[in-house]
């Protein structure tokens, strides 16, 4: 089939077993991209009122029909869907980067995971190539020390990898699900999911094309796309990076502000886009196949927290500052990276703060069961 790699991987941790199954042009065509063969594929191998942490709970690796092309945005996405153990229901969560490519490129269009290693393991696909290997030296480690790890031991730097931290491996139902360094599969503690099945990573490398149908008029289609994002629409956007929402939501109050309280944060201009490119962006980064270039790396060049580097987004931002009535940059680089470096979703870690800010400024919980902690909001 044009767009899709044509094969469904199955594999079972328990017994260490794998298959390969053809991914058929009706499932294709009735379930639309990635999300849509993610859930597709989890409904149809799961039970109902699974345990999210039961062996028998699949969790599922899809990518979509743009996978692998060089389509913005579109051509580098992934997104793992399981049973969420932060909700109960069903659990989506997107990433971009270069790791879904590698995927398409290793020809699979999914991978069904099921079952529990007896010890700590790790997937290596390389194209036909299935294996798992033995992580128990990674145990503990964060995501981007075990992708090193892994690079080192398979000797190939291109090697793409999508990891969990300490949070998915204690099953902390905020935990995530990182791949290429910082890029998170971020909500419904899918991380967490991975941690129970005793599976540190995923780890691909792909050699094959992604057939398209008639390249000509999709390349022009390309072009448009491209060109699009250099206009004055998109210009903020791509100088800014994803951070430049905080003040426009901010302008039109609709910012969620200390724990939903309010919806406009008075010192905005202390954490803005603006004040984040100027004094902390190291390095702005595009993913595979997209000229937005939204992605920016920060560093915090003096202070108490001198060298934390991080990778800042509006979500994160957004929870650590004005959800938590916070407006000084270097706390909100210095969570962001702590959540990155155990593998916990920003957002969500930056929520709960805030909850527990208000539950602390309501008189629900004292500084003494905080164990001498002052959690009033900023």
């Amino acid at each position: 089939m044009i767009g899709y790699a044509g094969r469904v991987l199955y594999i079972d941790l328990t017994t260490g077993k794998n298959h390969t199954e053809r991914l058929s042009h009706e499932t294709a065509k009735k379930f639309v991209g990635g999300l849509g063969l993610g859930m597709h594929f989890w409904l149809s191998n799961s039970k109902p009122g699974v345990d999210p942490f039961s062996p028998e709970n699949p969790l599922v690796l899809a990518t979509g029909p743009l996978s692998g092309t060089m389509f913005p945005t579109g051509g580098n996405g992934h997104v793992f869907v399981s049973k969420s153990p932060a909700t109960n229901g069903v659990g989506a969560a997107v990433s971009h980067g270069t790791f879904g490519t590698e995927l398409k490129r290793a020809k699979y269009d999914a991978v069904i995971i099921t079952g529990k290693a007896k010890q700590p393991v790790y997937l290596w696909l390389d194209d036909d190539s299935v294996e798992l290997l033995d992580a128990s030296a990674m145990w503990g480690k964060s995501p981007a020390e075990t992708e090193a790890t892994i690079k080192a031991e398979l000797g190939d730097y291109y090697i793409r990898v999508a990891a969990i931290g300490l949070a998915g491996e204690k099953k902390s139902k905020l935990a995530n699900i990182i791949n290429d360094t910082t890029r998170a599969a971020g909500r419904g503690g899918l991380g967490a999911v991975m941690g129970s099945k005793n599976l540190k990573a995923i780890a691909v490398r792909g050699t094959n094309d992604v057939a398209i149908s008639k390249p000509g008029k999709f390349f022009d289609m390309v072009q448009v796309f491209h060109e699009r994002m250099k206009g004055p629409a998109a210009q903020k956007h791509r100088t800014l990076g994803t951070v430049q929402n905080l003040l426009i939501n901010n302008n039109l109050f609709c910012l969620p502000t200390r724990n939903f309280k309010t919806s406009h944060f008075l010192n905005s201009d202390k954490i803005s886009a603006e004040v984040l490119n100027e004094h902390f962006v190291a390095k702005i980064i595009g993913c595979n196949s997209c000229a937005m270039r939204c992605e920016h790396e920060v560093v915090i060049k003096e202070g108490f927290y001198m060298g934390t580097m991080a990778r800042m987004e509006y979500d994160s931002l957004w929870a650590f500052g004005p959800n938590c009535g916070v407006d000084q940059l270097n706390f909100i680089i210095k969570a962001t990276e702590r959540c990155t470096f155990y593998g916990l979703d920003a957002q969500s870690v930056g929520v709960a703060v805030s909850f527990l800010m208000d539950c602390f400024e309501n008189g629900l919980v004292s500084a003494e069961e905080l164990g001498g902690v002052d959690a009033h909001f900023g």
